[in-house]
Formats: C-alpha cells, structure tokens, sequence
C-alpha cells in the first residue's frame, strides 16, 4: 500500500471537481466528475456515492479507480490509484453521510467507497 505524501493531500484538498476513472469488468472505461472525494489518511480516499450510475456498476464489478489532482498554485498534477470497498451501513458510511451533509444536507449517499491507495504518480515517475 503506498501512502499519500503531504503534497498530494494538499493538492487534493485544492482540486475541485476530481476526475474519476473505472472500468467495467471488461476494461470499457468510464471517467467522471466527483465532488466528493476526500483524503481520510495517509493510505485512504473516501468517495461517495451521491449520484452513481456506470460508475457504482463499475466499482461492483471492478473496484479499481484512478483519479487526477492538481495544486493550482504550484500547477504540479498526481494521478492516484487504488483498489475501492462499498460500505452502505456503518461508521464509515456514517461518517461518509456526516461529511456530505455539512454542505448538502438534503443529499444522502446510497454508499461509500473507501480507497486503499496503491500507486501514486507524477507524470511518468511513480512516487509512492
């Protein structure tokens, strides 16, 4: 498992909105915006799943994710992949409800997808 460095949570703290990439079981891939998707630790990423479609069928059947951050001050971009789990019930999805609350409380998530982050890159050099 790698682990997030400072500058990439920071760069994900700035990005807004973040671009999601799954595939289906068969490779086909799907890429979309996300607004919510937050660093939860040095070695996790939450996703909720406010308004899934291709990309909740994707996970199911393919869990594996990629998404793009970007510092727009410093302009340095981080692609971040990983390897997703549903959560529907229970303190994480709680929390996961908690967090997309704060700004849109009429909005509850179907689910949360946590992330073990499994590679991190820079351009064509790996980092973590």
């Amino acid at each position: 498992m790698a682990k997030l460095s400072e500058e990439v949570k920071e760069a994900m703290a700035k990005t807004m909105p973040y671009c999601v990439a799954t595939a289906d079981k068969n490779g086909k891939p799907n890429l979309v915006y996300m607004t919510y998707l937050k660093a939860v630790d040095d070695q996790t990423i939450v996703l909720a799943d406010n308004k899934f479609d291709k990309t909740r069928l994707n996970l199911d059947a393919n869990p594996q994710v990629s998404f793009v951050v970007m510092n727009p001050e410093s302009r340095k971009a981080y692609q971040i992949k990983g390897k997703a789990r549903c959560y529907k019930e229970g303190q994480k999805y709680d929390e996961t409800v908690d967090w997309v609350h704060v700004n849109h409380p009429q909005m509850t998530p179907k689910a949360a997808f946590y992330v073990s982050v499994d590679e991190v890159w820079s351009g064509d050099i790996r980092i973590a």
